[in-house]
């Protein structure tokens, strides 16, 4: 029942993620060859400061997905709505706050801080208050997508991410198109905004007689709970910020807005292999939310296990290809003269290849409410992350925010393990043997084979292919292979 659970939640996450995913390249491209590298780089910037929904979030809604799944596994339905109505109330409190912090920033310090140029300062500000309003939008979609997460419909959380970035994309080309500009970008992401928080609601609550939204079924003991567990999430995403987002913020502070697009598109890359483990690893806090909740702790361990050795067995190969056609895939996809993007995007792919062995196992941690346990780690190699980047941005430019998320990833990799390794009882050797050991093997020698083919992209994708095949038939294990091959004969039947 649980393999099912985690085939068909991957499944459906990997085919919505992807097409929301060609729709946000398709934006991208649109809008550099539209606007240009340097308007393109105001909206990169305008965005690092708005669009942080998932930080102000503050952790409370992978906790509603976590309370969702245990408190349905249990059928307690008073708790759930309680849960989820609590956090609403919470999301309106944040988005207020997060509102006029941003607009005290937008209005009085915006030139201030960033290089934003003069002919585009005025048109920046109307984008960003746009964006601002926007963002109290996107507090109350994110919250119900993480129900619908909870409640394992993941078939409606991603048909709706799929419909807000198809609504994007047609009001993009709108209002761009007919020469709107920066504003114009603004309105288009707002219409969308509105559009499928209507959708969302619908689906997922008037279609469900379970579940009501009403601010009377808010408690204390709820927000106990939420908060409890939120918190230790709350500074992983503070510190993922400083990790990740900041660097945006850096670059706009010491470079040319020029030098934020070409960010932008190696990032779009890191971030779109980083949704590759996000596809296993999301349906993995319910599951393991629902595991916790019966204490079978011999099946925690041996769902670790398989999902971190099959991450890297889907994952390094891909990393790879990425990492060895970086310059191909990016002059395919935006085209010539962005050569600073491949040494960026370079730079964050071998950062990956760490992130990969701890992906699943932190998001099973969340679902096991551990995360406090990997929050010291995470602040280490923040602070780690953040000194180099400071340093090195003034001296080699935007790779030196590249560089600190690298060195980055690798303390945290290191300190995750380490933590993962007592929790669910695994030892290093173990580790090595079981878990990483062929597929690592697998992944060098596929490594060395796409070497000799590094100018000919096709054939280095035939080889993909190839080791995938040989991947279901030889390093998968007996008794998954038969329920994946099950899975899919069945779905193909209907």
């Amino acid at each position: 029942m649980i393999k099912k659970k985690i085939i068909s939640g991957t499944s459906i996450n990997t085919v919505g993620k992807a097409l929301s995913y060609s729709l946000q390249l398709f934006i991208i491209t649109y809008l550099i060859k539209t606007l240009g590298k340097e308007t393109y780089g105001v909206v990169v910037l305008a965005f690092s400061l708005v669009a942080n929904t998932n930080l102000l979030e503050a952790g409370f809604g992978l906790s509603v997905t976590k309370y969702v799944a245990e408190y349905k596994t249990k059928e307690d339905w008073k708790k759930l709505l309680e849960i989820i109505n609590t956090n609403f109330i919470v999301s309106v409190v944040l988005a207020l706050i997060f509102s006029v912090i941003l607009l005290i920033i937008n209005e009085f310090f915006l030139d201030k801080i960033f290089l934003v140029p003069l002919h585009l300062l005025k048109e920046t500000k109307v984008l960003i208050r746009i964006l601002i309003a926007l963002s109290i939008i996107e507090f109350f979609s994110v919250n119900i997508v993480r129900v619908a997460e909870g409640l394992q419909k993941y078939a409606i959380a991603r048909s709706m991410e799929v419909l807000k970035w198809a609504l994007r994309a047609a009001f993009i080309l709108i209002a761009v198109g007919k020469g709107y500009g920066l504003i114009g970008v603004g309105i288009a992401y707002f219409c969308a905004g509105i559009i499928s928080l209507i959708a969302f609601y619908i689906l997922v609550f008037l279609r469900d007689p379970n579940l009501r939204l009403s601010p009377n079924l808010g408690t204390i003991e709820a927000f106990k709970h939420l908060f409890g567990f939120s918190i230790w999430i709350f500074f992983s995403k503070v510190f993922s910020f400083l990790s990740y987002r900041i660097d945006t913020i850096l670059i706009g502070i010491f470079l040319s807005p020029v030098y934020l697009t070409y960010y932008n598109i190696a990032f779009k890359i890191y971030e779109f292999l980083r949704f590759g483990f996000s596809l296993l690893a999301s349906t993995l806090v319910p599951v393991a939310s629902e595991i916790i909740a019966l204490k079978d702790y011999k099946k925690l361990s041996l769902l670790f296990q398989k999902a971190t050795k099959y991450t890297v067995i889907i994952f390094y190969p891909v990393l790879i290809i990425f990492f060895l056609y970086s310059d191909k895939i990016i002059n395919l996809w935006v085209g010539h003269g962005f050569d600073d993007s491949i040494i960026l995007s370079r730079l964050f792919i071998l950062s990956l290849f760490f992130t990969a062995l701890v992906s699943t196992g932190a998001e099973m941690m969340i679902g096991m409410n551990k995360q406090r346990d990997l929050v010291f780690y995470a602040g280490v190699a923040t602070l780690v992350n953040f000194v180099v980047s400071i340093i090195l941005i003034r001296k080699i430019g935007a790779e030196g925010v590249v560089i600190g998320t690298l060195i980055g990833s690798i303390v945290i990799a290191t300190g995750y393990l380490w933590r993962m390794f007592t929790i669910f009882e695994i030892s290093f050797i173990e580790f090595l043997r079981e878990m990483v050991g062929k597929p690592l093997a697998g992944s060098l020698f596929l490594w060395v084979i796409l070497y000799f083919f590094i100018d000919k992209l096709y054939a280095g994708i035939a080889a993909i292919l190839l080791y995938f095949v040989l991947a279901v038939t030889s390093l998968l294990d007996i008794d998954d292979r038969k329920d994946f091959l099950k899975f899919f004969k069945t779905k193909s039947m209907r």
